[in-house]
């Protein structure tokens, strides 16, 4: 009763669909579509609308060309085919149309592409209006099938389908294309995607597809969210409670009194672990995980406790619960308790604020937005048109890449795996230099489109040279040489060059002073390209830029004293001149170039003339005296020391042996600390002593 009733209103809105229930009654569902055009014959030629399937892999942003085939024993395509498909006369890929009757729509598509078909159409049956087709959710055993199917899928009206068929059976060839280049919005350089789904991983086929494109496209999801590429946000799919909200119906599969309920059930086995009000109290927190990732400016959080979450918190595994996620939401970085606090309980019986917009968003209570009612889980919305096709990671990425305008895709569009190389084989219109190796192509994921190539001005058909030097944009410092689709800056003598090859080019000036101080004396410091040569106070520069010559302050009069003014070089004496006094002054303690009589300097000095004692007084002179005396004494023993020395080399020279004449290099000091005099006669003529070995 619990599974019947979970499904009840899924069952609803596609029965409604269905039988075409009035808009008031079953909401709007919008049945998304490619264009069918018919090549030829000419008698049948037109476009026709088709509706996409929600399996198979549908062609967004390109188109196929290719010739229908119809089997006349398996018309129904419901067997599967025995011989391999027989390839068309025309060389075109193969498209099986099939009439829609005797399986499911699920089957034939997985029939077709056994057999070796490009793609399939199925013409309804009966008169009503297009619809979409799906797997059978109901049949996990079928709906599995989807997991083979990569072909585009499609279904026709009857009228569309029966015009086709018997074309066919005339025996003409029906050339058709399928043209999915406006099945997808792609307005700008943004890509605004959202994905239905649900934290439940073990409600069959559909939960198992849904895990698996969250683990296998986290990375990429993270990527484009973090450059700015795309904006991502997860919906979760609730229903009201059917019975009354005491039931054990509603407190097993709803939270907040029977409000929010879960869409999807729970396997047999499982039951007695977990029920829907686990996976909708998780679906809640990975609401509230979004909005405190939004709040931080790093909304890709959410894919990251997603792809740790489903790695680690299973059913199976029986770690599908709160500890669980709590240990991932920190591994994540985020809140634990502004999370738990966004969560609030899940038994109050109040509307819960994020839960109540994702109830009303889907459209249960009211038409939904431009992009149509929400009735398969899961659900993709990419540029607010819902996507139809397989859930997987390449899908999603070749329908992402659809959205984005031409030029403006990220690189994962451009790459082998999910674009083709168009301009390797279909550049024919656009403008190319084969001497340059130059072309106006570039492949786009919708194709190509011709674009004159930097440096180039033109539609992409006809491509002229820019020549940036004469236009003024090129931004070169000095001098700018154009190119045939570039330029180069060139910088004057003494200059370096940064950037300018294609691109501004700035010149600064080279380092002159590195060699040798740029011949400088004084300080070197470089501008314009040249070496800029100065000197230090006391100094100026030579005639040739480079030497420095004293200033004779004195005679220059560049001086401040106020007596006798000294010129010196100040590489000599570190002072560029000095003042003194004249008989009878001094030089003022406080300026050096003031000069103050004598007996003030001394009352600078805390000598006072009048307070001065007559004791005090011959004190001082007293130890001038002294000072004098000592200094004659010091200077008489020097000039007689130099005496001594000198008449001691002299003895030395009229003694020495002849062959002892090349040793008079010996130190002198050596000499003279190794002979100790005994005597001196008056007239130096005689010498007596002994040596050292003998005092």
């Amino acid at each position: 009763m619990a599974k019947q009733l979970l499904h009840l209103a899924k069952l609803i809105c596609l029965v409604a669909i269905t039988i075409n229930l009035p808009l008031s009654m079953a909401g709007e569902w919008i049945v998304e579509t490619h264009s069918l055009v018919i090549r030829t014959p000419a008698t049948i030629a037109g476009v026709e609308d088709a509706a996409i399937g929600d399996f198979g892999v549908p062609m967004y942003g390109a188109s196929m060309l290719g010739e229908l085939v119809r089997s006349t024993d398996n018309s129904l395509a419901c067997e599967p085919f025995q011989k391999a498909v027989v390839q068309p006369e025309h060389g075109l890929p193969p498209l099986l149309l099939a009439e829609r009757g005797g399986c499911y729509f699920i089957e034939k598509a997985y029939n077709a592409e056994k057999a070796g078909f490009k793609g399939i159409l199925i013409y309804d049956n009966t008169v009503e209006r297009l619809l979409t087709m799906a797997a059978p959710e109901d049949r996990p055993e079928i709906a599995k099938l989807t997991n083979d199917i990569s072909i585009p899928t499609a279904l026709l009206t009857q009228a569309a389908g029966q015009k086709l068929a018997d074309t066919l059976k005339n025996g003409d060839s029906v050339v058709v294309e399928l043209d999915f280049k406006e099945s997808m919005a792609h307005p700008d350089d943004r890509v605004e995607w959202e994905f239905w789904t649900s934290s439940n991983d073990a409600c069959g086929s559909s939960c198992d597809r849904q895990t698996r494109f969250k683990l296998d496209f986290a990375e990429t999801a993270i990527d484009l969210e973090k450059r700015g590429y795309t904006q991502f946000k997860p919906h979760f799919m609730v229903q009201k409670c059917l019975d009354s909200s005491n039931s054990q119906t509603c407190r097993d599969n709803c939270v907040n009194n029977g409000r929010y309920c879960a869409m999807d059930s729970i396997p047999q086995g499982l039951q007695s672990s977990y029920n829907g009000r686990q996976v909708v109290e998780e679906n809640k927190r990975q609401l509230c995980i979004r909005q405190q990732a939004e709040s931080k400016h790093q909304a890709w959080l959410w894919w990251t406790y997603v792809q740790l979450f489903n790695t680690h918190c299973k059913m199976q595994d029986r770690t599908f619960d709160s500890a669980c996620a709590q240990q991932q939401i920190q591994a994540t970085n985020l809140s634990l308790n502004a999370i738990e606090d966004c969560m609030g309980s899940s038994d109050a019986d109040t509307d819960h604020p994020l839960l109540q917009a994702e109830y009303n968003a889907q459209g249960t209570e009211s038409i939904g937005g431009a992009a149509g009612r929400v009735v398969l889980l899961p659900t993709v919305i990419i540029n607010n048109k819902q996507y139809r096709g397989r859930l997987d990671s390449m899908s999603i990425t070749k329908a992402l890449c659809a959205g984005f305008d031409e030029t403006t895709e990220p690189e994962v569009c451009l790459t082998g795996t999910v674009q083709e190389k168009n301009c390797a084989v279909d550049s024919q219109t656009c403008w190319s230099n084969e001497s340059m190796h130059l072309d106006a192509c570039v492949d786009t994921y919708r194709g190509y489109v011709c674009k004159c190539p930097d440096g180039w001005r033109g539609n992409g058909q006809q491509c002229a040279d820019i020549n940036e030097c004469l236009e003024g944009t090129a931004g070169c410092d000095h001098t700018c040489i154009n190119e045939l689709g570039s330029y180069h800056c060139e910088c004057d003598e003494g200059f370096n060059l940064f950037g300018g090859q294609g691109s501004p080019g700035f010149c600064y000036p080279k380092d002159m002073c590195g060699k040798d101080n740029g011949g400088c004396e004084g300080p070197c410091y470089s501008a314009n390209g040249t070496s800029v040569c100065s000197c230090g106070a006391g100094l100026r520069l030579a005639d040739n830029g480079k030497t420095c010559v004293d200033i004779d302050e004195c005679a220059e009069q560049l001086a401040d004293c106020t007596q006798q003014c000294i010129n010196k070089d100040p590489r000599k004496s570190g002072v560029p001149y000095s003042c003194s006094c004249d008989l009878g002054f001094s030089l003022n303690l406080e300026d050096r170039h003031q000069c103050v009589k004598t007996s003030e300097f001394l009352s600078q000095m805390g000598v006072s003339l009048k307070a001065a004692s007559w004791w005090s007084l011959a004190a001082a002179s007293g130890a001038a005296a002294v000072l004098a005396i000592l200094a004659g004494y010091a200077i008489q023993r020097f000039r007689i020391r130099q005496e001594m020395h000198e008449e001691i080399h002299e003895i030395m020279r009229q003694y020495m042996p002849l062959d002892s004449v090349e040793d008079a290099n010996v130190s002198e000091t050596y000499k003279i600390a190794s002979f100790k005099p005994a005597s001196l006669s008056p007239n130096r003529e005689t010498f007596v002593g002994r040596g050292e070995d003998e005092a």
